[in-house]
């Protein structure tokens, strides 16, 4: 997760007080932030491995004011 939010993706969402901080999971917080760091480098040939912990989704995972982007 430290390498998404560091590596591109937009993680202030998933801070305290965040449209994506509940619930406070490492599973929930991971899931946005691979999301977003998979988002904005697919198109440069990025993968969606992260060492084996993420898997691709058909269904959009967003909830209440939590919106996972899409590009």
């Amino acid at each position: 997760m430290n390498y998404a939010c560091g590596s591109g993706a937009d993680c202030a969402s998933i801070q305290p007080n965040g449209s994506c901080f509940m619930p406070d999971t490492l599973f929930a917080h991971a899931s946005y932030a691979f999301n977003g760091h998979w988002q904005r480098t697919k198109v440069a040939g990025g993968t969606c491995s992260y060492g084996g912990t993420a898997m691709l989704v058909t269904v959009d995972p967003s909830y209440d004011e939590c919106r996972f982007v899409y590009y």
